[in-house]
This record gives C-alpha cells, sequence and structure tokens, in this order.
C-alpha cells in the first residue's frame, strides 16, 4: 500500500503554491509596506488564517515613533495593507482605499511582535468592502483596531492602465 501511494505521488502534478502567496501579487513586490521584493520596505508577510488574514510584524530601531514606541503612521499603513488582502483572497484584482480609521489601544514598543488580524465584515455589491483589523502585541493586549473600506475598480482606471 505504501509503495502504491509513493508511486502515485510521484507522478502527481506539483502541489499549487500555498494561498499565502496569492497574498503577494507581482505588482506589490517591490510595495513599501508588504513587498517581499523590496529593499528598504517592512516585507510583512500576509497568510489566511481561516477566513481571517494575518500578519506578525517585530517593530525595530527604523521603525520608531516617539522613543522606544512605534510610528503610529506605519502601523496604521501596514493596517492598510491587511485590508487589502481581504479583497485579494476573495479574488478581486485590484481594491483601492476608500476609507480608513485607525484607533490606538495601547503603545506598541520596539523590539516586540504585534500581531495583526483582520476580517471582512460586509460586501456590498461586488465592489465594495468593509472591513475590521485588529492589532495585538504579545500576551493578547490589544494595540490599535481598524475599520477601512475598499472599492473593486478595473485596472483601467489606474495611471499607465494598471
Amino acid at each position: 500500500m505504501a509503495a502504491s501511494r509513493r508511486s502515485e505521488a510521484g507522478r502527481r502534478r506539483p502541489a499549487r503554491p500555498p494561498a499565502r502567496l496569492a497574498l503577494h501579487p507581482a505588482p506589490l513586490a517591490e510595495g513599501v509596506i508588504c513587498g517581499p521584493e523590496s529593499r528598504t520596505g517592512l516585507r510583512v508577510r500576509f497568510r489566511r488564517w481561516g477566513d481571517a488574514v494575518v500578519a506578525s510584524f517585530t517593530p525595530g530601531a527604523l521603525h520608531q515613533g516617539y522613543r522606544g514606541l512605534m510610528s503610529g503612521g506605519l502601523l496604521a499603513a501596514i493596517f492598510d495593507c491587511l485590508h487589502y488582502r481581504l479583497a485579494l483572497v476573495r479574488g478581486v484584482v485590484l481594491a483601492v482605499t476608500a476609507r480608513i480609521e485607525v484607533d490606538y489601544r495601547a503603545p506598541v514598543p520596539l523590539g516586540r511582535p504585534v500581531r495583526f488580524e483582520a476580517r471582512l465584515v460586509s460586501r456590498r455589491g461586488r465592489r465594495v468592502f468593509d472591513t475590521r483589523a485588529v492589532a495585538r502585541l504579545h500576551g493578547g493586549t490589544l494595540a490599535a483596531e481598524s475599520r477601512a473600506i475598499y472599492v473593486e475598480i478595473p485596472p483601467s482606471r489606474l495611471p499607465g492602465g494598471g
């Protein structure tokens, strides 16, 4: 039985790439927040976790806002990329931020991991995504909450035709 499994596996097509690869499409490869090929960016990696999208990031000295703390603007930028991934996992090719809000709840110290999680709250029609996200410090302390609305657009509406 084991021999037949091995021979079947040898004839199978290669496994599909993991779902997380779809969360880092080529047009975003050099993006400053989450581009895996960005030389100066954060290279935040997103992955699916059930019906959510999650990420983890440990801020360092280059990410400092106030002394010893992560920049709040940088935290908001990570949220922006995180929310967008919810549209990607639902097959949307291109969506843009229509609105994003961040409520800061606790300071984020440098050198400590932050876990991000976003979920789709609703989808109105084909084009509008309403999402919610949280950032938690190690131990579960809520650092920030975010809400966003994304609108799906055709690539032809982008400068250069997408």
